[in-house]
């Protein structure tokens, strides 16, 4: 039972060796308050010994200039989990503290994951889906808290750009027999176990989510292949679950269980990557390396503030005698008439001066954020208004543009993969049979140029099509033909592989003519050539093609009109 318990109170390695980057991703992409209280700042020494109220603070906007003074209003964390606890000394206050409340955040995730997903949902994916009344409630409200299909495929989507996977839980609520699905953020799973089956396929063997974490409490949910259960570990001799079910059992000293059957004999979470799979529910995103960029120009930014409040307004240095005869009143202000003692031996006896730091090295901080901006966009392969200035044709910026399309056709594939992957839960779920006509389809195009190559590609097939039929059969008309002139039956003779012709007249006298020297003969020519033509393999293939094309071409039309549109 040890091991059992260690298991779900304990996290694996690879939670343990990403939790750190997961909160830099989600706390840059939040911005605020979450990403001030992760303390992202370097400390110096001088920052922690030098108490921020002897210190005014000096608001900067965006460009970096200063629009306002105050005093600082501080509280003093250790670190992020202490601040999230609410463990604080708000009576130690320091510089440190001052630059984290007053250096400004460019918050550069949050605008890169929001281009992303807008380019995806640019229009809403189409779905063949059944028409029922289960269906229909469920699509309204996947997760329980009112989000529709689409929208929470969207938050799917964010959360997978922001950490590189993600995990959703197809769960059946108390009482319900439409399933539901749950998001769930890789800082959520704290424990996994895979395993190879005899055909070296890769199962999920265990997973543990964790539900909540507080000081009273921590709950789980584990899964395994035969069972799904839900366990309270409390953190003191007194406590209960604040749960009353008949099912509830202790089974350690402070931790009870309820333990249910897994009707599926599998684990119903699917796990989606953004990308490329780095680990067993670890992935791989831009966000990591944007995050990063974004937290050294917040560094740099805070370098600034620093430079400015030191070296901005500089030290008074004075003797004691000089003070006593300005009544104390010693300032830098201009034409201000100062008071100082005569040099008793010619020279000067006196101290009085004013000590700054040098503040040249802010042309620098502001060249190295330019610097790391510039980076940042071509690493999120976006384009900014400098590269289009700069470019000096567009070849350079369609570099950008075909990356960038690239990516939202690995990200539509992945969500069409996942949503599939889903409702094949879904359907296991409520015992129905997924219909041979479900199909789901994600926006690939994010601007009108993409939209308008895919329309070539799409015009490329069907000319394919069409030298295909030429190359490898003749075009057999519907019915039989009959020509007005001798010369063109026969043509239509040497086309078939004949040669000759007929002719036949009407009751008015009227001659047409017909390929080949009898009219046996042309029949005969002609149903052999399609007895040839119509094998299973060409006639597989031609419509297969063809239905791809239609449906291609439906989608298209669904996605870049509206009802009123044509």
């Amino acid at each position: 039972m040890s091991d059992y318990l260690d298991f779900i109170t304990s996290a694996h390695s690879l939670y343990s060796r990403y939790y750190n980057e997961w909160r830099l991703c989600i706390n840059s992409y939040y911005g605020g308050v979450e990403y001030k209280d992760g303390q992202y700042l370097r400390a110096y020494q001088s920052d922690l010994n030098t108490s921020s109220e002897t210190i005014s603070t000096y608001s900067l906007n965006d460009d970096g200039v200063v629009d306002g003074k105050s005093r600082a209003r501080v509280s003093y964390g250790y670190d992020q989990n202490a601040v999230v606890r609410g463990d604080v000394d708000v009576s130690r206050g320091s510089f440190y503290n001052e630059k984290l409340e007053n250096t400004p955040v460019y918050n550069y995730v949050k605008l890169i994951v929001a281009e992303y997903n807008s380019m995806l949902f640019r229009t809403a994916p189409q779905r063949m889906l059944p028409e029922t009344s289960e269906i229909d409630d469920f699509t309204l409200d996947v997760n329980g808290e009112g989000d529709n299909l689409t929208e929470f495929m969207s938050q799917v989507d964010v959360m997978t750009t922001i950490y590189g996977v993600c995990h959703v839980e197809c769960y059946k609520p108390v009482g319900s027999d439409i399933p539901k699905w749950k998001l769930h953020s890789p800082t959520d799973v704290t424990n996994w176990d895979y395993r190879y089956d005899l055909n070296g396929n890769l199962l999920l063997d265990k997973m543990v989510i964790q539900l909540e974490n507080n000081d009273y409490h921590s709950v789980y949910r584990y899964y395994t292949p035969s069972t799904i259960e839900t366990i309270w570990v409390g953190q003191d001799e007194d406590y209960m679950p604040p749960v009353n079910s008949d099912e509830l059992e202790m089974f350690d000293d402070f931790s009870y269980r309820i333990v249910q059957e897994n009707e599926l004999g599998y684990i119903p979470v699917t796990t989606i990557y953004q990308s490329q799979k780095v680990y067993n529910g670890v992935g791989t995103t831009v966000v990591q390396d944007v995050a990063g960029i974004q937290r050294s120009i917040f560094g740099d930014s805070a370098e600034a503030y620093a430079i400015l409040t030191y070296g901005a307004h500089p030290s008074l240095v004075l003797d004691e005698t000089t003070a006593q005869m300005n009544d104390g009143q010693v300032g830098a202000e201009p034409g201000a008439t100062i008071q100082v003692q005569a040099g008793l031996t010619g020279e000067s006896s006196y101290v009085f001066e004013y000590v700054s730091p040098d503040l040249a090295n802010m042309a620098e901080i502001r060249i190295g954020i330019d610097s790391k901006i510039d980076k940042l966009s071509q690493i999120a392969m976006l384009r900014s208004e400098d590269l289009i200035k700069s470019s000096n044709s567009g070849q350079h910026i369609e570099v950008y543009d075909d990356k960038l399309a690239a990516l939202i056709r690995k990200k539509a594939t992945n969500l069409e993969n996942a949503e599939s992957n889903l409702w094949d839960t879904w359907f296991d779920w409520t015992n129905q049979q997924k219909p041979d006509d479900f199909s789901i389809s994600y926006n690939r195009q994010y601007n009108k140029r993409a939209i308008e190559s895919e329309m070539a590609e799409i015009r490329l097939g069907m000319d394919i099509l069409k030298q295909y039929d030429s190359m490898f059969g003749v075009n057999i008309p519907d019915e039989i033909q009959s020509f007005d002139t001798e010369a063109e039956a026969l043509a239509e003779a040497r086309r078939l592989g004949g040669s000759g012709s007929h002719s036949h007249s009407d009751d008015a006298g009227n001659i047409t003519y017909m390929p080949f020297m009898t009219h046996d003969e042309y029949d005969a020519a002609v149903q052999a050539i399609r007895d040839s033509q119509d094998t299973e393999e060409d006639t597989e293939f031609k419509d297969e093609m063809r239905d791809k094309i239609r449906k291609r071409l439906r989608q298209l039309l669904d996605a870049t009109t509206t009802d009123n549109g044509v």
